[in-house]
């Protein structure tokens, strides 16, 4: 009961901050329109691309684009990421799609992408989330599986999440199985993960010791296997297990994605990457974000598109029941509400150039704004104060949302 007061007295007074804002000014909406670039559509199979031209020059020579979500479950999003990502594999040569969902499991996606070997929904379904296991998705990767098809030049798909050990485990397993390696070696890193299993929560240190001692006698397995693809994955699956036996908060979590994300760059051959995840792990803010260890360690060739809508639905989940939720729509003193005000339906904010400009009539606005930040579910208020300028270079905000259309 007292958590629920504390919950319903902190949204009282962030409506009553809010309240006393100003809506935007004339003057302000006319600046803003200098960078603002029209959007005809967020559907991915729209032909003409003419409006999506401007992202050749956003990008540039940027090695890694990353694409947000404000939620992870909104259609129109999904979409828009989905248009975005063909446009750049088809005309700047990105050649890696690259998921927040576990890295392993991700991988096998290859499989049918490639090959058209297994089941792409329960592909889907082994990466854990319901988020992914949505028709826009599957929509996706049929595109990439035809794309691949008709084409010299082919497209991967990656995660670079860390949360579970399964895939990993069952990954090495194979490797041992196929070069007769012992596998009681195996069964004991099994064994011992499973009696300290704490979850997401991290080990203790003596628990960490040992695996990481088991782990270390596996990696001396690498020299017998001979395909060089297989060597890289193997090991990878090992610091996979190393990873996730520390995550214990969202800092270290962050971290890791943005290692993996440098481990795709350095074994893909000529990567160009499509970062997509939530807002929050993109954003170039805060140190602990994936975004600003990726923007530390990869400079221009890290460029950012944060996502917002205004009102409507997605899907989401509440006490672990995934279901329509109607969206917070923006009010007075949101971003969404200022953006919605401008009466363009979709477009993308430059928000790069405005932060040059450093014109104090936007630049105290958006640095210190609520944004809608939700993730799976609401949580409360769903906007979050926000300091929009330094987490994206861009951002896309589309007037409506509706849900995400999960699989059967």
């Amino acid at each position: 009961m007292k958590k629920i007061t504390i919950l319903l007295l902190t949204i009282c007074i962030s409506q009553i901050i809010v309240a006393q804002s100003r809506t935007l000014t004339n003057e302000q909406k006319e600046y803003l329109l200098k960078f603002i670039y029209p959007i005809k559509t967020f559907e991915p199979e729209e032909k003409n691309t003419e409006d999506l031209l401007i992202l050749d020059k956003f990008i540039g020579n940027a090695k890694i684009v990353g694409l947000g979500e404000s939620t992870h479950g909104s259609s129109e999003i999904y979409k828009m990421k989905d248009r975005i990502s063909r446009y750049l594999i088809n005309n700047k040569k990105f050649n890696v799609f690259s998921l927040e969902a576990n890295m392993p499991e991700s991988y096998l996606m290859n499989n049918y992408i490639l090959n058209n070997q297994g089941n792409p929904k329960e592909i889907l379904k082994g990466m854990y989330f319901w988020i992914w296991q949505t028709q826009e998705t599957l929509n996706f990767i049929e595109w990439m599986k035809e794309y691949n098809q008709n084409h010299n030049s082919k497209a991967y798909f990656d995660g670079f999440d860390l949360q579970f050990q399964f895939g990993a485990l069952k990954q090495i397993k194979e490797i041992y199985t196929k070069n007769n390696l012992n596998i009681e070696e195996y069964k004991n890193l099994v064994n011992i993960l499973k009696e300290n299993n704490r979850g997401q929560r991290s080990y203790k240190q003596k628990q960490q010791k040992i695996i990481n001692e088991l782990l270390e006698k596996t990696k001396e397995k690498a020299v017998y296997i001979q395909d060089n693809e297989s060597k890289k994955r193997f090991l990878q699956n090992i610091r996979i297990i190393e990873q996730n036996i520390q995550v214990g908060n969202a800092i270290k979590r962050d971290k890791f994605m943005a290692e993996n994300i440098k481990w795709i760059y350095e074994n893909y051959e000529n990567p160009k990457i499509i970062v997509s995840a939530h807002n929050f792990h993109i954003s170039k803010w805060n140190k602990i974000m994936m975004g600003n260890h990726l923007n530390e360690e990869f400079g221009e060739n890290y460029v950012n598109f944060g996502f917002a809508f205004y009102n409507g639905s997605y899907t989401g989940s509440i006490q672990k029941q995934i279901q329509t939720l109607i969206a917070q729509t923006a009010y007075e003193g949101t971003l969404e509400y200022y953006l919605n005000s401008l009466n363009i339906p979709i477009f993308i904010l430059d928000l790069k150039s405005i932060k040059k400009e450093n014109n104090k009539l936007i630049k105290d606005l958006f640095t210190n704004i609520l944004a809608r930040k939700t993730g799976s579910g609401p949580s409360g208020n769903e906007f979050r104060k926000t300091n929009v300028l330094d987490s994206f270079d861009y951002l896309i905000f589309i007037n409506r949302s509706t849900n995400s259309i999960l699989l059967n």
